[in-house]
């Protein structure tokens, strides 16, 4: 017949050994996630480096000139491309009067009998506006062009 002292030290090394299975198991599993991450890492120390070398290629000085040279053909400033406050009115474009936003629904082909043709030009001709609004924004333009012209007070 078994001890019960017997006994309860053989479940205890049963216990021990089972646990000691699952510490194992769960440091294989850890160790396998390290081996990952470093993996990773490296890959990614490698991706860095592909990129660290592709920045330095793009942004060679002589590669960058070819480059400028290829696609913004610029010119030198000249002293012409300037304009005075007071030439401002004279080189801007006429200010022109607002016809309106164009009407959704008006139909592009008037049908057979031309009943909608009426309808279609009426929405297309602009509103009549005063002819005092197009003397304001004529007159509120270049102020406000020279007004952002000048410099700030210091």
């Amino acid at each position: 017949m078994i001890r019960p002292l017997t006994l309860v030290t053989l479940c205890a090394a049963a216990g021990a050994g089972l646990y000691l299975y699952q510490v194992k198991h769960s440091v294989s599993e850890l160790d396998r996630q390290l081996r990952d991450i470093n993996r990773r890492t490296e890959q990614a120390r490698e991706r860095t480096q592909v990129l660290r070398a592709e920045w330095a290629l793009l942004n060679e000085p002589d590669r960058l000139r070819q480059v400028t040279q290829r696609y913004l053909p610029l010119d030198a400033m000249t002293p012409t491309q300037f304009v005075r406050q007071s030439e401002m009115e004279r080189r801007l474009p006429p200010a022109r009067q607002f016809a309106g936003p164009p009407s959704l629904f008006a139909p592009t082909e008037p049908p057979g009998d031309g009943s909608a043709a009426p309808m279609a030009i009426a929405a297309a001709e602009p509103r009549e506006r005063p002819a005092a609004a197009a003397v304001v924004a004529a007159a509120v333009i270049p102020a406000a062009v020279a007004a952002i012209a000048q410099p700030a007070p210091t």
